[in-house]
């Protein structure tokens, strides 16, 4: 070095001389540091930390909250250094860090909230995803066999990443009195913004689109596990909407229950069907201003219902306590009856303790229901026949039955009539007469009790549950005959201008378990004829006040023109593919339907909410056993 070159160097250091110490500045600064000790070096971090997390409050702040108010419970921040935060019409790339003290609490499917200050991101995490903080290669001999031996795998080695799917942007509507609204995601929210759980019942309503209040269904669930908050009770009540504020309640668009065998169908709709029957809960029919409860008609063919008679003794003061909080309706139903076909050689002998009224079906309803005694697999020929011979019976003076009817065709004089005149081929003719000449009719039709058309104002009251068991019926024939007169009933007076009135002026809620059987796909005349009734029904539902709540374990077997029409789908476990096919709920949700536990299910109403998860309750509010 030159020797200028070091007097400049002395030169320029000499310039930098602290006045009070008569040291080099550089020399000072030295000593200032030492003399602060541990003042002012960095905090040792500890694993399982976090930046978030403080155990000295702020003052003012709240306890458990971080210098910048943040609470100890954030899952973590959102992130830029793995993936670009993004967000557009068409989807977002949201990536949030999940810090090690967390990592446990986050499941697929959680629900948590990104704050912007002024409003909140509701979001969903979609994907987790582990990463390796340092350069490691692990898919190696030695060190999977020294993982074997002694695992000893730190959480802080690596990057526990979630991808959150933006559901809706929170925020206090002023028009509605600064209650909260939610609308489409359209911000983007600032790198390193806290990830918090959701704890506020309201906002957790609000951004799924749950009423507050309504039919209680059960409580909204991730995985299997009830979302708590910090109310009281901590669980959120899942409703369905059941006012007039957008449009008619939803029962009168119809709701279908499908779940294998075993998985809780009929303790469930116990629970479901409820909620209809409070004193409160009333219902105007289209032209009029005056409200009525709902009558609740239920076909039963396992002898179960008439249970909603009966109080359930398992029900503790804590149950009674969360029941009256969440606005759960529970307790027997004392204004049920039980309606019993009358069979010859047949009683019913069931469990059910309600007032029992026997009822007959009388031939005379075959005039405008010639499927009632054609069975399926009749040739389209054979419809027209037995429609034919049907219309010629009625014309004839004096009563008719179904034996009158048998003498009628059963005749030789009658069958050349119809096979010479080739009204009807003799190969027809003689197939008809095999088919309908059944031993199973004539022990249904026009037995020693009331006709059922005889006592509509006693099964269609408002208020009243009336149950229909089927169960001590050995015959499949006349348990399907039974069900189909009862819905015959409902439809054609329901869509009849001059139909009765107990029924046309009464809303009602018909409970159809085992749907499949009576609202499969077409496989005849019979079936086409039943399922274009019933598809005017559902159309017109809503309008005449009648709402189907459908039970099923093949929920693809029913028509699908019926199917369209019901609004409200629970979906329990389902093992068959073309059964979770035919459901046609988002990807995510179809792949949890065949691990969904006892009592969980996924609601798919999208009048109601958004598709969620929920558990139904532990106890039945009616007896069931």
């Amino acid at each position: 070095m030159r020797d200028e070159d070091i007097l400049s160097f002395v030169k320029n250091r000499s310039d930098k001389v602290d006045k009070a110490t008569g040291k080099l500045a550089d020399e000072t600064e030295k000593g200032a540091l030492a003399s602060q000790g541990n003042e002012n070096t960095f905090e040792d971090f500890e694993p399982g930390s976090s930046i978030l997390q403080n155990e000295r409050p702020a003052p003012g702040s709240s306890k458990g909250n971080g210098p910048n108010g943040v609470s100890d419970e954030a899952f973590g921040i959102i992130t830029t250094g793995m993936d670009p935060l993004e967000i557009t019409e068409s989807g977002a790339r949201i990536t949030g860090y999940i810090t090690t003290s967390h990592r446990q609490k986050v499941r697929l499917g959680t629900y948590a909230i990104v704050p912007y200050g002024d409003e909140d991101l509701f979001t969903r995490i979609w994907k987790l995803q582990y990463l390796q903080e340092f350069a490691v290669d692990d898919a190696t001999e030695i060190h999977s066999r020294r993982m074997l031996q002694s695992n000893t795998t730190d959480e802080v080695d690596y990057k526990f990443l979630a991808y959150l799917d933006p559901i809706c942007i929170l925020y206090e509507a002023k028009d509605k009195g600064g209650s909260l609204a939610r609308r489409m995601s359209d911000r983007i929210p600032r790198p390193n913004t806290p990830i918090m759980p959701v704890t506020d019942k309201k906002k957790i309503q609000a951004g799924l689109n749950i009423p507050e209040e309504g039919i209680f269904m059960g409580h909204l669930s991730v995985g299997g596990e009830l979302v708590r908050t910090h109310a009281v009770p901590p669980t959120v009540p899942y409703y369905l909407r059941n006012d007039y504020s957008m449009g008619d309640p939803l029962i009168f668009r119809h709701m279908l229950v499908c779940g294998s065998t075993g998985t809780g169908k009929t303790f469930l709709t116990k629970n479901i069907l409820r909620q209809f029957m409070s004193e409160d809960n009333r219902y105007h029919l289209r032209g009029s201003e005056e409200r009525k409860n709902p009558c609740l008609v239920i076909m039963d063919p396992q002898d179960e219902y008439s249970q909603l008679f009966e109080d359930n003794p398992q029900i503790t003061d804590n149950d009674d306590f969360k029941f009256q909080a969440e606005k759960i309706n529970f307790g027997a139903c004392k204004n049920t009856r039980t309606f019993v076909g009358k069979v010859d050689g047949q009683g019913y002998t069931g469990r059910s303790r309600a007032e029992q009224i026997e009822f007959t079906i009388p031939f005379e309803m075959v005039r405008n229901n010639s499927w009632l005694i054609a069975p399926v697999g009749m040739t389209e020929l054979q419809y027209v026949g037995v429609d034919l011979l049907l219309d010629d019976y009625f014309k004839k003076g004096g009563q008719h039955t179904y034996s009158g009817f048998m003498d009628f065709i059963d005749n030789d004089v009658t069958r050349d009539m119809y096979v010479e005149s080739g009204k009807i081929h003799e190969s027809s003719y003689d197939g008809i007469v095999r088919r309908v000449k059944n031993r199973s009719l004539a022990r249904v039709f026009d037995q020693p009790a009331r006709p059922i058309n005889e006592i509509l104002g006693q099964i269609f009251k408002p208020g009243q549950v009336s149950v229909f068991p089927t169960e001590y019926i050995t015959n499949s024939r006349i348990r399907d005959i039974i069900t189909l007169t009862l819905m015959s009933l409902i439809v054609d007076n329901k869509l009849n201008t001059s139909g009765e009135a107990a029924v046309k002026e009464t809303p009602i809620i018909l409970g159809l378990d085992e749907a499949h059987r009576y609202l499969a796909k077409a496989g005849g005349e019979h079936s086409r004829r039943l399922i274009s009734k019933f598809a005017d029904a559902a159309r017109q539902g809503r309008k005449e006040g009648l709402g189907l709540f459908l039970i099923t374990q093949d929920p693809q077997d029913i028509d699908e023109t019926i199917f369209k029409q019901i609004n409200t789908r629970i979906i329990l476990n389902l093992s068959n593919d073309a059964a979770i096919n035919s459901m046609k709920v988002k990807k995510e949700f179809e792949k949890r339907i065949p691990y969904l536990k006892k009592g969980q299910m996924i609601i798919q109403s999208p009048d109601n909410s958004d598709m969620v998860e929920i558990m139904g309750l532990s106890k039945c509010v009616v007896r069931h056993v």
